[in-house]
């Protein structure tokens, strides 16, 4: 299991780079669906807990997080998803074990 460099950076709003940013390159932020907060966490996790991400289009307002978070969970095994900011794009994205 990754070793968390922090609990909790608050909204899912650009969670990675903030993460990086905080921590340095080797942290990797996630949005925690159940919780709509950003988790950072280390990049050195062992291969069996390696997190991996893709993306499942762009989310609108008819699909949002729970829509999002669906799709990619009939994409992945164990997959999940949330709507993510970059500029004016909002952006399925998923993540999932690799």
């Amino acid at each position: 299991m990754a070793k968390p460099c922090n609990n909790n950076l608050g909204d899912c709003q650009q969670c990675d780079e903030r993460c990086k940013t905080k921590y340095g390159p080797t942290c990797q932020g996630s949005c925690d669906n159940t919780c709509k907060q950003c988790l950072c966490n280390n990049e050195s996790a062992s291969p069996a807990s390696k997190i991996c991400y893709s993306g499942a289009g762009l989310c609108t307002p008819k699909c949002w997080d729970e829509c999002c978070n669906k799709t990619c969970a009939s994409m992945y095994l164990n997959g999940v998803g949330y709507c993510d900011s970059i500029g004016h794009i909002n952006l399925c994205k998923c993540q999932y074990p690799c």
